[in-house]
């Protein structure tokens, strides 16, 4: 019989009640205070409800369990539980916990980001289901877990999240577990289970696996801006990231990006590209509840220094970026753009039926360009550069 309880959010304090209401074998865990601390930092009184559903069976939890953990001496059990988040009537996600006791608890979770961030930011999401007591809810949000340590470490956590959205979202793309995750990895030296972690060409593996042509980004000395210029590119193309942090041997998922900053622009001449305006990326790490935000050390902050990333690009994407932006950097260059003044550069990918599509609705476009755009035999996806006057970027226009 699934049962449920309710907490109600009036005051930081009402969190407490969770560990009374919450079935026992999930407080064992030492760090559940840890979590709890999050919770009340990051989410705090946003939510005026959580509703606690056990049992609850967790897939990605059970795909572990049947591999590695009903082999181990301590029984810990299948059955998971569920905390529901709810704004007023409004259904803000969910988290999982799994009965393990020796890292954070936390599986397969979907929360909205709206309630977890402070400011407004720029997110890849897709939009999960959530059954509860014969309702079901939808949630827009990029899937996030926390590693499990012995099965999972946060490289096998950022993969799985980039590639549950993809399963989600994209057509081409499957649905997976992070067990079935793991059971593909190709042993280097080492056994797959426990986990030691998986190095940069093991990561580029498993998204060739799941139909994805990865690329591997360096982090070159003198050519840092350069690194994250690239980042930011793909990430407004719609496409997550794993960044790998060499210093600190972790891995996170590369998801969205912080706004433009308004001021930037407004002391900048010539030719003025976007991803120069830009400051901060969102990031899950599976250290922390996600959608947290990061700042390039180029822009004197040092939360934490991307060394190296792994790009899984569509198997029909052929042109990389860093050929691209050549072609456009002896473009820039030449004096054919003086005349116009200052200009925004913005460069992305998009699918051709995405371009053609946006091109048939824009009222305002060049009868000319248009019919070129609508008429032009293109690839599933295309390279588009955007121009624009300063006062054009601000209002959206191109």
């Amino acid at each position: 019989m699934i049962e449920y309880r309710t907490v109600e959010i009036r005051q930081i304090e009402d969190y407490d009640q969770l560990l009374k209401e919450l079935p026992s074998q999930f407080l064992n865990c030492p760090y559940v205070s840890i979590w709890m601390d999050e919770l009340k930092q990051r989410i705090g009184t946003k939510v005026t409800m959580l509703l606690i559903e056990y049992p609850y069976y967790d897939s990605e939890y059970l795909s572990s369990y049947y591999r590695f953990y009903s082999k181990k001496f301590k029984n810990y059990g299948k059955k998971s539980c569920r905390i529901h988040f709810k704004a007023n009537d409004r259904y803000m996600g969910y988290i999982s916990l799994r009965p393990t006791t020796h890292y954070l608890n936390f599986s397969k979770s979907y929360l909205e980001p709206s309630f977890l961030i402070q400011d407004n930011a720029y997110i890849m999401l897709s939009e999960f289901q959530a059954h509860i007591y014969g309702t079901d809810y939808n949630i827009l949000a990029f899937p996030w877990m926390n590693q499990q340590r012995d099965f999972s470490i946060c490289a096998h956590v950022a993969v799985w999240e980039i590639l549950k959205y993809y399963g989600n979202e994209h057509t081409g793309y499957r649905d997976i577990t992070i067990g079935e995750l793991v059971e593909q990895i190709k042993e280097s030296g080492q056994r797959k289970l426990p986990s030691n972690g998986l190095n940069l060409q093991q990561i580029a593996d498993i998204f060739r696996i799941y139909q994805a042509t990865p690329i591997i980004l360096k982090k070159e000395k003198g050519r840092e801006k350069f690194f994250y210029k690239s980042l930011l590119t793909y990430v407004e193309s719609g496409i997550p990231i794993v960044g790998a942090l060499n210093s600190q041997e972790h891995a996170i998922a590369i998801i969205g990006h912080g706004m433009i900053d308004g001021d930037l622009l407004s002391k900048k001449n010539g030719l003025i590209e976007t991803t120069d305006l830009c400051t901060s990326l969102i990031v899950n790490d599976d250290n922390y509840l996600p959608y947290s935000s990061i700042y390039y050390e180029s822009y004197g902050k040092k939360d934490q220094n991307i060394d190296f990333a792994v790009v899984p690009l569509y198997n029909r994407i052929h042109l990389e970026y860093d050929i691209l932006y050549e072609k456009l950097d002896t473009y820039l260059k030449t004096e054919l753009l003086k005349e116009y003044g200052d200009m925004v550069v913005r460069v992305y990918l998009t699918s051709a039926t995405s371009l053609k599509g946006k091109t048939s609705e824009d009222l305002e476009m060049n009868r000319l360009l248009k019919d070129t755009i609508l008429r032009l035999e293109m690839p599933k996806f295309v390279w588009c550069i955007d121009l624009s006057t300063k006062e054009e970027y601000l209002e959206r226009k191109v």
